[in-house]
Order: C-alpha cells, then structure tokens, then sequence
C-alpha cells in the first residue's frame, strides 16, 4: 500500500546569525525548473527517486550515508536526457530525533551530496518536495491527516516538517543546525522507519553542470 505523504504549512525555516550559519529547509521551497538542454540541471529542476535502504529511528544514526536510484528520466525541453533513470543520488543523514514522548514525531533530516551516472559524478543538493512511503499502514485517515497542522502534522509518517514544527525542535535542541530536509518519522517511535523502496521527489537547489 503507498501512502501519500502530505507536506506541512508553513515557510522556510533559516537560523539567524552570521553568514556562515547552515541553512535548514523545509523540502519544496524551490520554484519548479525544467532544463533547456542536456548539459546542465538548473535549480529547481524535480527527479523522482527509490530510496536504496531504510531510513529510520531504529536504523538511522547522524552521518550515516544512503543511496537513492533515479526511477524516471529527467528530459530536457528539447527531448534530451539530462538524468537517466538507474541515476544513483547519494546523500546521508544530519540529524536524528527520536521522540520518547507518545504522540509526539520522531524525525530525520536528509542531505544529498552528489548525482551519478555514466561513471562520472556531479555535486548535487537537493530538498524532498515528496516522500511517498511504501507497505506502511497510515496512523490517520484520508481526512484526519488533511484536517493536521502544527506540531500534529508531524505525527504523521512521511511529513516534511518546516515553519514553526522545525523552529520547535531546533530551539529545543532537539535537531541540530546542519542542512538538509526533515522528514516526520510518525507516531511509533520506536519502529518509525522509511523503508527501502519508498519514493521521494527531489528538487534541486542549486545548478549542476553535467557536460
């Protein structure tokens, strides 16, 4: 069963402070972007990809590496590739909350670091616009999880957390001011897991020069 993840209201969370201070983003915060050509990926521009493992409170640790397979191509406006499919994301993991309080979300936050294909690798940073989680039985309804906001949306697997539910668990201390997209890991606290196979729509975030 594939479940839907629902992004959260709210804006771009960014930490005050000097210049050298990291960002931290919600996914989806980037204007939709299609390229011109096949020698280059502008910002903006969207792959769909599979995530290689599962990501999770039980299994995830700060700094652990993933993988992420390109599902579809990405085609530029005159029909070239950009991405092919079978592409490799690689990104890790920046920050790992897991909630001991019942109701309240664990959360992961996910950064990516390069794109491969054709044997050559290009840096590449992305945020998640989508997550779709795969073999997950909801913890709310259709309705239920459209009626959630605030800090209730989190509850919910597969959330992309910004605004004020990411403001909450930077200033508590309870995530840390790396980069990157976090990603609500649901009501189980113990268990909470994106599993391998999952989708996730990226969205990248800054230009990358293929050729």
């Amino acid at each position: 069963m594939r479940i839907t993840a629902l992004l959260a209201i709210g804006g771009v969370a960014a930490l005050a402070g000097c210049a050298s201070t990291p960002r931290v983003e919600a996914g989806g915060d980037v204007a939709p972007a299609t390229p011109t050509t096949s020698r280059s990926m502008p910002m903006g521009s969207a792959i769909d990809v599979r995530l290689d493992q599962t990501l999770g409170a039980s299994s995830s640790h700060q700094g652990d590496t993933f993988s992420a397979t390109v599902i579809n191509p990405l085609l530029a406006q005159d029909g070239a590739t950009v991405v092919p499919a079978g592409a490799v994301v690689y990104g890790h993991v920046t920050g790992l909350n897991k909630s001991s309080i019942p109701g309240n979300p664990s959360v992961i936050r996910l950064d990516f670091d390069r794109l491969r294909f054709n044997g050559r690798d290009y840096p590449f940073d992305a945020n998640v616009s989508n997550v779709n989680v795969e073999n997950q039985s909801s913890t709310a309804s259709s309705t239920e999880k459209g009626a959630l906001t605030g800090a209730a949306a989190g509850a919910v697997l597969g959330v992309i957390l910004g605004g004020a539910d990411l403001s909450k668990l930077i200033e508590g201390g309870l995530l840390g001011a790396a980069a990157g997209t976090a990603i609500s890991l649901g009501r189980d606290t113990a268990h909470s897991e994106i599993p391998s196979g999952s989708t996730m729509t990226l969205r990248a975030t800054h230009d990358v020069q293929l050729r």
